[in-house]
């Protein structure tokens, strides 16, 4: 009783004034104890799309999982995480935004038509077929096309079908991969050529299909020629100069149009005769002698002169020969390399080259020359061809050192990860402190002073007690310069207490009473 005496005791400005002293100190530690308290957050699912991620929310909110959303990913306290990955999976959530054959699950023979079934048939194809190239390493997002045409009843013939594969990939995909999705779609499509399935990445271009040897190949071709020959070149001289020491840059150009020349010859030198061919031919022509008269116009007989008779003879021969005949025929394809450029620059402090001397640029230039001499072989260049190449030796500019930073220790991982929640403890102790030694202890300090002056008035006489009451209040509110003043006021504002006192002092009095 002796606490709430003393708070009674308080004025009513000093009681609100500790009132609100405490609710600010628990409302503080309430907020320091909940945020030390709460459980690390970890990531739960990111980039879901905004139907599925309302789902995946919605079961949260019925398994009472706590979940924070940040952008388009969703946290969860850490140690509930995995055990809520599995209740998710097991509700198939998150599911996925491409169906496949699950579509014909609610087709309805007797309300759908062939043209509405067949729809929905290529459908769940093609979002089977999205689905098993989305597990191919580097695609990100797939679509798949299917061009069926479907044959009329009154045709003869079967239409060719055709697809396109559209895809997104963080890197280019290989030739290999673009075919393995090629053949993919052809064998699951009946009547499907690998041929008739194009693949394309937007941001590479055609990757598979047809007229991809004269678009992109070429291209592909040069680069994977060019990287593969730097690296062989550059392994090279590193293993005489160090790392560091030499760098290499090849530029191939290759032709991108496909041709075939066709080319015969003959060789005069081996004839060999195949045929031989002789004809003899007899010719006789008859003649009137004289020179040209009426009789010569007359019949036969009537005024014929004399005449001539001549004879001709001639004979041909034709002779057939066989010659060795040579035909050629070319195709360049595209790809084929027309030029290769090989720049090196190497360091010449590398190569202990003592400038000081007088042969120095000799020195320098036979070196030159020498390494140049061995790009060449090594790269196979030809002078027919156009190659050219250029070795320079200068020297390569000092790389500031890289100071490399330390794995951090065990102790400053935990200072990193436990650094806010000790501060929130510790800032927590120190609320604590001054709650018990700054407000409370002068409250249990008043209310001991006041039973201690009660225990010393049940002895003495009343004098004492009034001076032991007054004591405790002077030090609570000041000594008043007027006892009776003092007294009057004491009374007033401390009726029960007056009121105790009194009844104490009548025991008294009885008791004395009751001895004489």
């Amino acid at each position: 009783m002796g606490f709430i005496d003393n708070l009674r005791a308080l004025g009513l400005q000093r009681q609100i004034m500790l009132g609100v002293a405490v609710l600010g100190v628990l409302a503080a530690m309430t907020f320091l104890v909940r945020g030390t308290m709460q459980p690390s957050m970890s990531l739960l699912y990111s980039g879901l799309d905004p139907v599925r991620a309302g789902e995946v929310i919605n079961e949260l909110d019925q398994l009472n999982v706590p979940y924070d959303i940040r952008g388009e990913a969703i946290f969860i306290p850490a140690n509930v995480r995995d055990k809520t990955r599995f209740a998710l999976a097991r509700d198939g959530l998150p599911r996925q935004s491409i169906q496949g054959y699950e579509l014909l699950d609610d087709v309805n023979g007797f309300s759908v038509t062939s043209e509405m079934y067949n729809a929905a048939y290529w459908r769940a194809k093609e979002g089977e077929l999205t689905r098993t190239i989305l597990t191919t390493p580097g695609v990100d997002s797939a679509r798949v096309h299917i061009g069926a045409n479907l044959r009329s009843g009154f045709s003869r013939s079967q239409p060719t079908p055709t697809a396109s594969v559209t895809l997104s990939s963080a890197r280019r995909l290989s030739v290999g991969q673009a075919e393995a999705i090629q053949y993919l779609v052809a064998l699951a499509v009946s009547g499907l050529n690998p041929e008739d399935v194009v693949v394309i990445d937007p941001r590479h271009g055609i990757l598979a299909g047809p007229n991809t040897d004269t678009v992109e190949a070429p291209g592909v071709m040069a680069e994977d020629q060019a990287s593969a020959l730097e690296q062989k070149i550059k392994r090279l001289l590193v293993a005489r100069l160090g790392e560091g020491n030499a760098e290499v840059s090849v530029s191939v150009d290759v032709s991108r149009e496909r041709s075939v020349v066709s080319d015969v010859r003959f060789d005069p030198e081996s004839r060999v005769m195949r045929s031989r061919t002789t004809s003899d031919s007899n010719q006789t022509n008859q003649s009137n002698g004289g020179g040209l008269t009426v009789a010569s116009n007359l019949p036969q007989g009537a005024g014929a002169g004399g005449g001539g008779e001549s004879s001709s003879k001639s004979s041909t021969e034709t002779v057939n020969y066989e010659l060795n005949e040579t035909r050629t025929q070319t195709e360049r394809m595209p790809g084929q390399i027309e030029r290769v450029s090989i720049a090196v620059l190497l360091n010449q402090e590398a190569l202990g080259i003592d400038l000081t001397v007088a042969d120095a640029a000799t020195q320098i230039e036979q070196i030159r020359q020498n390494f140049e001499a061995l790009v060449r072989n090594a790269a196979g260049l030809e002078d027919q061809r156009g190659d050219t190449i250029t070795v320079e030796l200068m020297p390569f500019q000092a790389l500031p050192e890289v100071e490399m930073t330390p794995a951090p220790s065990m102790i400053s991982r935990l200072i990193e990860q436990h650094l806010w929640s000790a501060i929130q403890a510790a800032f927590l102790g120190m609320i604590v402190l001054a709650l018990g030694f700054g407000v409370m202890r002068p409250v249990f300090a008043g209310g001991g002073a006041s039973a201690d002056a009660d225990e010393a008035g049940e002895g003495a006489e009343g004098a004492p007690d009034i001076a032991a009451d007054g004591d405790v209040e002077a030090e609570l509110f000041g000594a008043a310069s007027d006892p009776i003043d003092y007294l009057k006021d004491y009374t007033r504002e401390n009726e029960e207490q007056t009121a105790a006192l009194l009844q104490e002092w009548l025991k008294e009095d009885r008791k004395l009473a009751a001895n004489e």
